[in-house]
């Protein structure tokens, strides 16, 4: 079978730091396009890819998915946030498989739309950038969550805060009107992909706090209940509060690194016996280096817009369900305004 002919839609820091430095490891895919309004973002983006290893040979450089139309089959879609729906919608219409960055769209209403549209056409496949599902850590507490090893999980602490570090190749992280959102959006919408994935889809709403003020939030709180349990959560983009998770549990309770990789992580019973104390192993499909994170993400990919008896690591439907539990935090009656006592009007007190 000849290799899947990609675009890669937007050629910002995700695009070329994560897809097309994994893109030459990939032989089942072979880049054909690289689409973006700025053509000097989409060359340089082309000058990543092949210091990677990559060939630029028929490499079409469109700044427009209707120039490229016929020069690739499926996308890696990295555009900013309030893109997300538009770009995907149009490539899922013309009959392009679709990997999607998250978040999958920025209201729940557009996110539905886009599930809608690939579920109405099984032939043409939507899968989510959710990498963090191949952490050897975050494996490890689902199969331990999954094994019963826990005993019955009562609450879940999860905290991941630092000064912002991602090098952005252009502001929109920090426009509301291209992100839709701040540290939520970005930086909690691969949490609640994890929390879903680990304790189920069942989610309720009981506390949100943030700093938004109507731009984009860097500091926010949220409080849980996830398949019944409570589950409260701290981020930040400009505080180090570091990056940590603590699942507890009836029998036993585990502690991991949020980040990659996730360093020390450890299991203690609830009589005190220490189980595990270090790192964890990947075991397939997770993963112990981050470029082969975004190997294996392609590599799933590439299987799965081919036909092969293989399960996507991330559907749209994983997609829609942190779309929609982001919109209940920003939108919903919980939400309150974080704590900021030096402005008029913001002394609600903080879940943290």
């Amino acid at each position: 079978m000849p290799p899947l002919r990609l675009a890669v839609v937007g050629c910002g820091a995700a695009a070329r730091s994560c897809h097309l430095t994994a893109l030459p490891h990939v032989p089942q895919i072979r880049l054909t396009a690289l689409i973006d309004p700025d053509p000097e973002q989409a060359r340089a983006a082309l000058k990543w890819y092949t210091d990677q290893g990559g060939t630029a040979e028929d490499v079409l450089i469109a700044r427009t998915v209707e120039e490229a139309a016929d020069a690739f089959d499926a996308a890696v879609v990295a555009v900013p946030h309030t893109a997300h729906a538009a770009v995907a919608g149009d490539l899922l219409a013309r009959g392009r498989h679709v990997l999607l960055e998250k978040p999958m769209a920025t209201s729940a209403a557009d996110a539905e739309a886009l599930a809608a549209a690939a579920a109405a056409a099984p032939d043409t496949r939507l899968l989510m950038a959710h990498p963090r599902r191949l952490f050897p850590a975050n494996a490890w507490v689902r199969g331990l969550i999954r094994n019963g090893d826990l005993g019955t999980v009562t609450r879940v602490r999860w905290t991941e805060g630092h000064p912002y570090s991602w090098e952005p190749v252009s502001w929109s992280m920090f426009d509301r009107a291209l992100a839709g959102g701040g540290v939520l959006t970005d930086t909690a919408s691969h949490v609640f992909d994890i929390l879903l994935w680990w304790l189920g889809p069942d989610v309720e709403v009981v506390d949100y706090v943030d700093d938004s003020l109507g731009g984009v939030e860097a500091d926010a709180v949220a409080t849980l209940r996830i398949g019944g349990v409570e589950t409260v959560l701290e981020f930040s983009r400009v505080r180090a509060l570091g990056i940590s998770c603590v699942v507890t549990g009836t029998a036993a309770e585990v502690s991991v690194g949020t980040d990659f990789p996730a360093g020390e992580c450890t299991l203690i019973t609830a009589s005190g016996e220490e189980l595990h104390r270090g790192d964890v192993s990947a075991v397939p499909p997770a993963q112990d280096e981050w470029d082969d994170l975004f190997v294996e993400q392609l590599r799933n990919f590439a299987d799965v817009c081919s036909g092969a008896d293989v399960a996507p690591h991330a559907t749209a439907e994983d997609g829609l369900r942190v779309a929609r539990l982001i919109e209940q935090c920003y939108t919903g009656p919980a939400r309150r305004p974080l704590a900021q006592p030096w402005l008029t009007g913001t002394m609600s007190r903080s879940a943290a």
